[in-house]
């Protein structure tokens, strides 16, 4: 794998600076060269998903093109999948900042004309991949229900901004009808620290890892809370994007889908060594949910 990076490079290995601000245990670093040359390098283990992820990245480059990052090369050896890709000048968001936004509204017009329809054939469905990761609202509910161990650990929890478990469960009952016929391929996981920023403004989607289909909308529901979380509207967001036509209902269901998720798993205990996905989680259940109230008021 060394040999595979030097070459990549140009020249030996000088340094290498990890990424501090992901929520998986796989390997993102920048590396430098002896020559000063620098490259951006994501590998993983197969087996546990890391190294799926990454070689499905890799193999959406060409499709992705220059909303992401340009891949360089890519290797797959001892049981590990390796990407090598140009470092663009920048760094992730650590704050969404209003000159974001109109960068975002850009994003999504260029996401749209480019993956909707799906450019792919091998693909899934995202209301089928996430599906697993339902079922708090329900299981809240019964707690005779398979799921009801799952959710003990908040069974006794408020829930903010006057939601009701019963809404919340009706409206995630309807995640397949309103997620299962999307036709747009998905980045899946659009959130700050997978944004990086170009000092000229302009935004890179970066750790792009599945091949998911659902309506174009789907990314943009997934965004907005987490910049809901620095003080804009995720209505706004949502209604300035190129979905100004999403469905919305559909947007209901797919955020009490999200909130659930975040809910049960925020309040986990933490992850040895990822400190910092609980407190994301709970921040964008919150967020998912504050957004989901004021849509229903």
């Amino acid at each position: 794998m060394i040999d595979f990076v030097s070459a990549s490079l140009g020249g030996q290995i000088a340094r290498e600076e990890p990424a501090t601000d992901g929520f998986t245990q796989s390997v993102a670093s920048v590396i430098t060269s002896t020559s000063g040359s620098q490259v951006f390098v994501k590998a993983g283990p197969f087996g546990d998903g890391y190294g799926e992820a990454v070689k499905a990245g890799a193999e959406l480059a060409g499709v992705i093109g220059d909303l992401g990052p340009p891949l360089l090369s890519t290797l797959d050896a001892d049981g590990w999948s390796a990407a090598v890709y140009e470092v663009v000048p920048g760094t992730a968001i650590l704050d969404w900042r209003e000159e974001d936004l109109e960068q975002l509204n850009g994003l999504s017009h260029r996401l749209r004309v480019r993956l909707d329809p799906n450019p792919l054939s091998d693909t899934e469905s995202y209301a089928g991949a996430f599906a697993p990761l339902l079922g708090t609202w329900d299981s809240l509910l019964d707690s005779n229900s398979p799921g009801a161990t799952t959710v003990a650990h908040v069974s006794d929890l408020r829930l903010p901004y006057g939601l009701s478990v019963e809404m919340l469960a009706e409206l995630e009952s309807d995640w397949f009808p309103a997620l299962e016929p999307g036709t747009a391929l998905q980045h899946g996981d659009i959130r700050r620290d997978n944004v990086v920023r170009e000092p000229s403004g302009r935004l890179w989607l970066v750790d792009w890892t599945h091949r998911w289909l659902a309506p174009g909308w789907a990314d943009w529901v997934r965004l907005a809370p987490d910049v809901a979380a620095n003080g804009f509207d995720p209505e706004a967001v949502l209604r300035h994007s190129a979905w100004t036509d999403a469905d919305h209902h559909g947007v209901n269901v797919m955020l009490a889908g999200l909130a659930g998720r975040c809910w049960r798993d925020g309040h986990r205990p933490d992850v040895p060594g990822l400190p910092q996905l609980r407190p994301m989680q709970l921040l964008q259940g919150d967020m998912a949910m504050r957004w989901l109230a004021a849509r229903n008021r």
